[in-house]
């Protein structure tokens, strides 16, 4: 249980709603060049948001729910609060460390990013979870080679990092080059994103559900969000401190 609440805790819109386009004929190829410029241009812009999020996830056979409060700072830091009926853990993400506390054991973990992306094989960050959570590739798109792969209903780019055998491959939709889907696989790990529905806030598209599935070494975390999304914040709004007398984890 503690370990699931640590991995959801990292992992980790009043507005019109736009839902899957159908699409009916095979859509027409443009340059690779020519779609990562189109997608780049239609990144999201804000400075802080705040999410409201019903969540359910399953590690192996344990399923949990949670009502989540995520904030952010755009490439400064994340706020998760998880509660159910009372609250039950809270998670600080910044540019280097990760912080987290639960309260019904009363543990509490600091340190980086290493724990999490040892299991999923990815340099996970700040901005990878940032990404994550408001429908952007995980992955720079400057940083590897693409090539466009061949679909009857969405834009593809897939990329292959020798180095650490990793293959990664995004799908867009044609009509509004939201992301699809987002997936990461290696020989022992496999990470897959799904966004269902997004929502135009205030002049930018974000995700209304997210599907997350982590497949490392037999382990298999699934993660169902159910988003709602505002432009809204201030850097006031994210006090965190470790309360007195909580033990460290180790991990």
């Amino acid at each position: 249980m503690k370990k699931t609440i640590l991995l959801f805790s990292l992992l980790v819109l009043g507005c019109k709603s736009l839902k899957k386009a159908e699409y009916k004929s095979t859509i027409k190829k443009i340059p690779t060049k020519i779609l990562i410029d189109e997608i780049e241009n239609r990144k999201p812009q804000y400075d802080f948001l705040s999410i409201r999020s019903q969540s359910t996830f399953t590690e192996n056979n344990s399923t949990n729910q949670f009502n989540l409060g995520i904030r952010i700072q755009k490439n400064e830091k994340i706020l998760i609060t998880g509660s159910i009926l009372i609250p039950l853990f809270k998670a600080l993400l910044t540019k280097d460390k990760v912080a987290f506390y639960e309260k019904i054991s009363r543990n509490f973990y600091r340190g980086g990013y290493q724990y999490l992306s040892s299991m999923l094989n990815h340099e996970f960050s700040l901005s990878a979870f940032q990404k994550m959570l408001t429908g952007q590739p995980i992955t720079n798109f400057s940083e590897i080679k693409w090539k466009q792969l061949n679909s009857l209903d969405s834009y593809i780019l897939e990329s292959y990092y020798k180095k650490k055998d990793i293959i990664s491959e995004y799908r867009f939709n044609p009509i509004d080059f939201t992301l699809i889907s987002q997936k990461i696989t290696s020989k022992k790990n496999t990470l897959i994103i799904e966004y269902e529905n997004y929502q135009l806030v205030d002049g930018s598209f974000f995700p209304q559900k997210i599907k997350i599935l982590a497949n490392s070494q037999g382990n298999e975390l699934k993660v169902s969000l159910g988003l709602k999304t505002s432009k809204t914040g201030n850097p006031n709004m994210f006090s965190f401190e470790i309360p007195k007398g909580y033990k460290e984890l180790k991990l």
